[in-house]
């Protein structure tokens, strides 16, 4: 038996006051029957996708296919994002699940790697046990929350940046914690 839990903020740069601010993402109207087959070409088009040992090539990938999918560009991988992930991701680890582990700003991660100023930027996180910390689950997981759904599938987004981290965390073993930053700094 495995937990999921889901999380997500998306913000402007000039506006982060709440944890679940959105902006209205386009592609957020699309037809979810389309997901259980977007879904299945994650699983088919990404090696290690249906594990949680996949990392973070299998979930880049899987984020893209989805994308794909819907008729959306790819994403482009992002050092600095990257960056910004696994700090998150270790201060998640730290502190705990929340965009804002150990009392620090949502933008903390963000300004430190080097990110900022940007035109928008965002994060979807998430956490699971076993196979529920697979990459494709956790994009079904995403896919299924109307504030995640929005970030993925955004317009606005260029860039992407992923970390994970697998372990003993919040008090379970074998978890797997996923960080996502989306952004776009033109």
């Amino acid at each position: 038996m495995g937990i999921l839990f889901p999380d997500r903020v998306m913000g402007l740069a000039q506006s982060l006051t709440a944890i679940v601010l959105g902006l209205a993402a386009p592609a957020a109207t699309v037809p979810q029957s389309t997901d259980a087959s977007a879904l299945q070409a994650v699983a088919s088009s990404c090696s290690g996708a249906t594990t949680p040992t996949g990392g973070v090539p299998a979930m880049f990938c899987g984020v893209n296919v989805v994308r794909h999918s819907y008729g959306l560009r790819a994403l482009r991988g992002n050092g600095t994002l990257n960056r910004s992930s696994l700090l998150k991701a270790g201060a998640i680890r730290r502190c705990g699940f929340t965009h804002t582990p150990c009392g620090m700003s949502f933008t903390r991660t963000f300004q430190s790697a080097g990110y900022l100023p940007a035109r928008a930027f965002g994060e979807n996180l998430a956490w699971g046990q076993a196979g529920l910390g697979s990459p494709v689950n956790t994009l079904g997981m995403w896919l299924n929350s109307p504030g995640h759904r929005a970030n993925l599938l955004s317009r606005t987004w260029r860039d992407v940046g992923i970390a994970t981290l697998q372990g003993q965390m919040f008090g379970h073993d074998g978890v797997t914690l996923w960080v996502a930053q989306f952004g776009r700094r033109r």
